[in-house]
């Protein structure tokens, strides 16, 4: 994603936490952070979109190829080729088009067309979402954490997985730089 998108995205991310607060929950996503990130220089984080063939933005989440200190994970598994997914926030009006399920599809897919593909691709889930993540999107559950800001989280994790069929669903217009 690039700053042209970051309007965009930041009405996304609005509709969202709007939609959240309507419904009493809580944002986990970050969104000032993702909107932060967005046209930033491509080292360690990219910031990926999903849209529809009109622009409308679908989804949004952030990959870090490097995290030294993520909190939760062991030095070991922080020493194992990781990519981080992180802030995802999806578009409230599509919440029965899968859009998570589509991105997770889409980022597992990708990381495993990489030259040098990342062992795992991981995440930090609070309690309340586990069950969807697991039984929804296949991600594993490692163990549960204590974060300050979002209380206790679950960490989970699945591998890169080629899905041949994710390149006729999405496109990538630009390439992903994750090193």
């Amino acid at each position: 994603m690039t700053t042209a998108d970051q309007k965009s995205i930041a009405a996304m991310i609005a509709e969202r936490e709007l939609w959240l607060f309507e419904r009493g929950k809580l944002s986990y996503g970050r969104g000032t952070a993702v909107l932060g990130l967005i046209g930033q220089p491509v080292e360690t984080s990219t910031v990926i979109g999903l849209f529809e063939e009109d622009g409308q933005v679908l989804g949004c989440s952030v990959l870090l190829s490097y995290a030294p200190s993520a909190p939760g994970w062991t030095a070991a598994e922080l020493r194992e080729r990781t990519w981080l997914v992180t802030m995802s926030h999806t578009h409230p009006a599509f919440s029965h088009d899968r859009i998570g399920w589509l991105m997770t599809m889409w980022v597992g897919d990708y990381a495993a067309r990489q030259p040098d593909p990342p062992e795992w691709l991981r995440c930090r889930v609070p309690t309340a979402l586990v069950a969807h993540y697991r039984d929804q999107l296949g991600w594993q559950p490692v163990r549960t954490s204590l974060d300050r800001d979002l209380g206790q989280i679950s960490l989970m994790q699945r591998r890169p997985e080629s899905s041949h069929g994710a390149p006729a669903l999405i496109t990538s217009l630009m390439p992903v730089e994750v090193p």
